[in-house]
């Protein structure tokens, strides 16, 4: 049975409304709803009036990364930081295949890893989180395996990033670890399958598994479809894959407890547990999608081609043609996505990044709060990179009073930044 709806922070500005008039007033604020049993939040207006709501620093807190210093300082792939409940932070740097602890100063303090196939090695060190009690855990997508270290950084257990019941499913391979809940790594598998139609669908699906960091046993939790390409298979196995421009895709985010599940064709959260892939809930706004015209499109490629050759003027001419041909032949969808990314902080409050264009500067963050409530906008710093899991991107950890993340200068330096959040 359904629940009455109810608006927060906007009933008791609506009743004068109703007395004075009979027609429906304009909603606002965010309207709780019941589907089925699970609860939907339907984001109209934000609670934050202008000039309120949280604010992060403009200046760093704590910066780590140096051009030219000691080589503890020099970085040369950071996928991801964690604070620690000291105030330590730990940096995975998958280019030296490394773990690095710095105190809550960013003074050096120890390092573990090399490139292998050992306890504490890596071949290609993809993630890191941490778990309850300051536990390190780290994703190999090269050994597919998981590693977990003290907060010493000594391994404490190895596990394989497999998932049995899986075993049967064609080309089903471990690709990107998505984050730590409640002692479980949850990962992203590539399900490749068979028997998918020719033309532009979606594909391959991607399935969302957790792997029990204690015993290794996986639960796969749900099968989500991928993202929007164009495909043309010539036999059971053989097929030839290309890239949809505009296309739709989905994007995670998980912490606090909460796993987190876009679709970029809208403007939708859902909350899935991370136990057994159930839905909890559904935080959305209704947001018309912007139509993809040749103006749009031309922006895009601009911004695609900056970002792969720098200044275009000083690129040769017929490398630049190249790129901008292959764009433009490639197919497109009539409508732009709607989201970009969603990540879940401390407090189980959704981030949510509305599409953007490649060479644009970021939107500020939809913020909602962890019962759905539309709050308002956040801005980062120019420069920090919101971790993107579908591109591999640094990972962005937001806690209850602070943001963590990767920054990189005009010389593609790359630096471990703390800012300040205000809550």
């Amino acid at each position: 049975m359904s629940r009455l709806p109810y608006f927060s922070g906007v009933l008791t500005a609506l009743l004068p409304t109703f007395a004075a008039c009979d027609t429906e007033p304009t909603p606002a604020g965010t309207l709780h709803t019941d589907s089925a049993g699970v609860p939907v939040a339907t984001a109209v207006t934000p609670l934050w009036d202008p000039g309120e709501g949280w604010t992060v620093a403009d200046r760093p807190e704590v910066e780590i990364g140096s051009v030219d210093g000691l080589p503890e300082y020099q970085f040369a792939d950071v996928v991801a930081a964690v604070r620690l409940d000291n105030s330590d932070i730990v940096v995975a740097d998958r280019g030296a295949s490394e773990l690095r602890s710095y105190d809550s100063d960013g003074n050096f303090q120890w390092r573990v890893g090399r490139e292998g196939e050992g306890p504490g090695e890596f071949l290609r060190l993809d993630f890191l989180g941490r778990m309850a009690g300051d536990s390190l855990v780290a994703y190999d997508g090269r050994l597919l395996r998981v590693q977990v270290f003290d907060p010493a950084g000594g391994v404490v257990r190895t596990l394989p990033a497999l998932a049995p019941e899986l075993a049967t499913t064609a080309g089903s391979a471990p690709d990107k670890a998505v984050g730590v809940l409640d002692g479980r790594l949850i990962v992203r598998f590539i399900d490749l399958g068979v028997g998918t139609p020719s033309g532009i669908v979606r594909w391959p699906n991607e399935r969302l598994v957790a792997l029990d960091l204690a015993s290794g046993a996986a639960t796969s939790l749900l099968l989500v479809p991928g993202p929007e390409a164009t495909v043309e298979w010539r036999a059971e196995d053989h097929y030839t894959h290309g890239s949809y421009v505009f296309g739709k895709r989905p994007e995670y985010g998980a912490a606090a407890g909460r796993l987190a599940l876009i679709d970029t064709e809208a403007h939708a959260v859902r909350i899935v547990s991370p136990a057994d892939g159930s839905l909890m809930g559904i935080v959305q706004r209704d947001v018309q999608p912007i139509e993809a015209t040749e103006e749009v499109f031309q922006s895009l490629l601009d911004g695609v081609v900056e970002h792969v050759f720098g200044n275009p003027d000083e690129a040769p001419s017929e490398q630049v043609d190249l790129l901008t041909r292959m764009w433009t032949d490639r197919p497109r969808a009539p409508y732009l996505p709607v989201l970009r990314s969603v990540h879940v902080d401390a407090t189980g409050s959704l981030w949510v990044t509305p599409h953007y264009l490649a060479g644009a500067d970021p939107p500020p963050f939809e913020v909602f709060a962890a019962d759905g409530v539309w709050l308002g906008r956040v801005s980062l710093p120019p420069g920090l990179d919101r971790g993107f899991i579908q591109y591999g991107a640094p990972e962005l950890e937001i806690g209850t009073d602070y943001v963590l993340g990767v920054w990189t200068d005009e010389l593609d330096v790359q630096y471990v930044r703390m800012y300040r959040l205000d809550r």
